[in-house]
């Protein structure tokens, strides 16, 4: 087989070359997407546009991933996967966007971050108030106003 592959190269050099360069296209594409930052905060992946559908009414609107990020961590305490983006048309949590996996991926970050907040910043008071020396009551003023 080996020896065919070879034959077939000698014959059509431009079939190798051709290959040569789809090789060197994907391997600059895989290297550029590589690149790309994987931290979710990322200012360059915020300003990615993502498509949001409304399953009430069909409607689609484009916002951008900060925006999206933003609204949902206005939303309450706990997120549910079930309950997507606000339709304005209906006051209803009907939108999700297309891509399933990275909303859920989203939902579950933003949760974890909530609850690792309440976390911290429930300890960090207490030992705050543990850490503070009593406040002594005020000095006495000499009275004003005399001759």
């Amino acid at each position: 087989m080996l020896a065919n592959a070879r034959e077939f190269m000698n014959k059509s050099p431009w079939m190798g070359w051709a290959l040569a360069g789809l090789l060197l296209a994907f391997s600059a594409f895989w290297l550029m997407r590589g690149q790309r930052s994987s931290d979710p905060y990322d200012p360059e992946r915020m300003k990615d546009s993502v498509v949001i559908k409304f399953s009430d009414t069909g409607e689609e609107i484009t916002m951008t991933r900060g925006e999206l990020d933003r609204q949902m961590r206005r939303s309450g305490d706990k997120l549910d996967m079930t309950q997507g983006v606000i339709n304005p048309a209906t006051g209803k949590a009907t939108g999700f966007p297309f891509n399933k996996s990275e909303w859920e991926e989203m939902i579950t970050r933003i949760n974890a971050e909530k609850q690792e907040f309440k976390k911290s910043s429930g300890n960090r008071s207490v030992v705050a108030r543990k850490e503070l020396p009593p406040t002594p009551p005020p000095a006495p003023q000499p009275p004003t106003g005399g001759k």
